[in-house]
């Protein structure tokens, strides 16, 4: 780094992290204590700023800016979303002469776009950079674009200055960080891109030492506070520690991937015993699966994970590239965390294109009856820089370039199974029965451990959600979507005949994992009807549960019914019979015609000698969608 004489004058940065003053998801004061904690960028970039200079960083979600504070250079951090309200600001200050540089995730990956509205752009990690772009500043000689080299290395990383932070405004200011990057390569997430794909770890040491520096100024300040106040205040400001209510009470790791390295937690996890706190993660589901891992992480002061679960489908996991979460596993893995007392944050991706209406329900479904203390809901973004993005621009779907919607609360691209209108309404509808009163007693009944906080956190969501969501409607097809939903065990394996559709591709076994029936219904793409499809393994029990739920289906939704039995691999000669069940069918006649499409083409020798109850049930259909 160019090092320049002293200024004889202290310089004054001004440091911003944007936000609409009009969003409707705005927090008030109490929403903010109780459930959000700040962003580290800015306070990082105080860290590394050279000495000389005089740092005030401002949260727009916290306080307003004073436009004509006095200041030499402005920073602004800009998550896409935050775009449009970042370049109102930067045009401000360029009003009044001042220069701006934009920094963060969107002028990285946009940045033509970005440097129309400020002096000068940094793109990607900035801890390297930014030393350089004082010194420039400093001589009048800053670039338009500083474009980040390499990944900067977390050896010897400065602690963030989170004492600039507002106080008594979030739920905690003492955020750190122990990892950068994540080796996962989920197409809706800019982390990768952005980070890298491999992860790099702060020396424990080194975190452990910062953790006991904040510890010491946190409670020297309680310690003010409580011989300075009066005895009714202290006796307040003491209960409230004693209920992990008050701020700074529990340390928050933003790491977007904190148990990445398990001999790296292990290690972080064993140095922090010590301490005596109580601390939050972003984690990965399948930590859940490592019983040691998750007794030590307790045993250190762990109290809460926010896990990204994403979604209860393994199709749309799998269409995200997010195939290392198992479905068939959460219920255990939540359970592992609740048996040690660790609270349970999912966050939920609504949007994929497997999703349809059901979606909503099934979600809600499975978070209460698995008792998750919280979960935050977001509707898929294609967000710039991330693989989504780049396959809805070729796939011509996304329908709104306003970034102030690219907040995970709004529908910006046409969906496959659903319309934007039924994706916004079904968001809508699962935040309001997420945080109805009954929801929150349900889910908080299990919980011994923290119980007052999770109570007033829950509280808070649902005076956030109530406030700034519409209570959303489902259609009444939702319902019969969901109930259509299943995965049946198969039991009878004898006399297996297997799908001749697929005869030359594979030959017939019995594997475990074939021995399932998976039904999946949703609304045709292109004609009024419902299509269900069949994979695995036909019997004649599962054959049974299949009927029952066409008839309902028939008498609830009153459309026709197309069965595809396209995909499936196998099936008994009972369960083709059962097919033909003709009490069954007259039941579904009133309200609905039933087809069976690639019924002969598959299973043709099973239908030898069998009386049709009706003779265009095997009329064929095509499928187009």
């Amino acid at each position: 780094m160019t090092h320049h004489p002293a200024s004889t004058h202290t310089r004054t940065l001004l440091l911003l992290d944007p936000y609409p003053r009009n969003n409707p998801y705005r927090m008030t004061a109490s929403e903010r204590r109780m459930i959000w904690f700040p962003k580290l960028s800015l306070p990082v970039i105080a860290a590394y700023t050279p000495p000389g200079w005089d740092v005030k960083l401002v949260d727009e979600a916290v306080q307003d800016i004073d436009f004509d504070e006095p200041c030499d250079l402005v920073g602004i951090s800009v998550m896409s979303c935050y775009a449009p309200r970042a370049y109102e600001i930067s045009a401000e200050f360029r009003k009044r002469g001042k220069k701006v540089v934009l920094g963060g995730v969107h002028p990285t990956f946009c940045p033509e776009e970005a440097l129309r509205y400020c002096d000068t752009i940094v793109c990607g990690e900035a801890e390297d950079l930014w030393p350089q772009v004082v010194a420039d500043f400093e001589a009048g000689t800053m670039k338009r674009l500083y474009r980040m080299d390499q990944f900067p290395n977390l050896d010897k990383y400065k602690s963030p200055r989170i004492e600039l932070l507002s106080p008594d405004s979030y739920m905690t200011r003492h955020c750190t960080f122990t990892t950068r990057g994540c080796h996962f390569d989920c197409e809706f997430c800019s982390v990768s891109p952005f980070n890298g794909k491999t992860t790099r770890r702060r020396p424990v040491p080194e975190v452990i030492a910062e953790m006991k520096r904040v510890k010491e100024w946190i409670r020297s300040g309680l310690v003010e506070r409580i011989s300075q106040g009066s005895l009714r205040e202290a006796l307040t400001l003491s209960m409230r520690i004693w209920a992990g209510l008050e701020e700074d009470s529990i340390v928050a790791f933003v790491d977007d991937l904190h148990n990445s390295h398990r001999a790296y937690c292990r290690e972080l996890w064993e140095a922090m015993k010590s301490l005596n706190i109580k601390w939050g993660c972003q984690a990965t589901m399948f930590l859940g699966d490592d019983r040691d891992m998750v007794k030590l992480a307790a045993d250190s002061g762990c109290v809460s994970v926010f896990v990204g679960l994403e979604s209860i489908s393994e199709d749309s996991l799998d269409e995200t590239n997010k195939g290392f979460n198992q479905v068939s596993k959460f219920e255990d893995q939540i359970k592992m965390f609740h048996d040690h007392g660790i609270m349970v944050n999912p966050g939920i991706v609504f949007g994929f294109d497997n999703d349809d209406e059901s979606v909503f329900e099934s979600t809600l479904e499975f978070l209460i009856r698995n008792r998750v203390e919280l979960a935050y809901f977001n509707i898929l973004t294609p967000l710039p820089g991330t693989a989504l993005f780049d396959r809805y621009e070729r796939e011509g779907r996304i329908f709104d370039r306003d970034w102030a919607k690219y907040d995970g609360k709004h529908v910006v691209f046409h969906p496959k199974r659903m319309t934007p209108e039924q994706l916004q309404e079904g968001f809508f509808w699962a935040n309001h029965q997420l945080y109805s009163w009954p929801s929150i007693g349900h889910r908080l009944l299990h919980s011994h451990q923290r119980l007052v906080p999770r109570f007033l956190m829950n509280k808070q969501f649902r005076n956030l959600v109530k406030r700034s969501c519409p209570k959303g409607t489902l259609s009444p097809l939702a319902t019969v979507l969901k109930n259509l939903q299943a995965k049946l065990p198969t039991v009878e394996t004898a006399n297996l005949i297997p799908n001749a559709l697929h005869s030359l591709k594979q030959t017939v076994t019995t594997a475990p994992q074939d021995l399932f029936l998976k039904i999946r219904g949703r609304r045709h793409d292109t004609f009024a009807a419902l299509f269900i499809e069949l994979e695995g393994t036909l019997d004649h029990l599962n054959a049974r549960e299949l009927l029952a739920r066409i008839k309902d289906a028939a008498q609830q939704a009153r459309m026709d019914i197309v069965v595809n039995f396209e995909h499936l691999r196998q099936a008994t000669p009972s369960a083709i019979h059962a097919l033909f069940d003709s009490e069954t069918l007259k039941s579904v006649t009133p309200y609905a015609k039933l087809r069976y499409r690639k019924l002969r083409d598959a299973f043709d020798s099973a239908l030898v000698g069998l009386t049709l109850p009706d003779s265009k049930l095997l009329e064929e259909i095509t499928q187009d969608a």
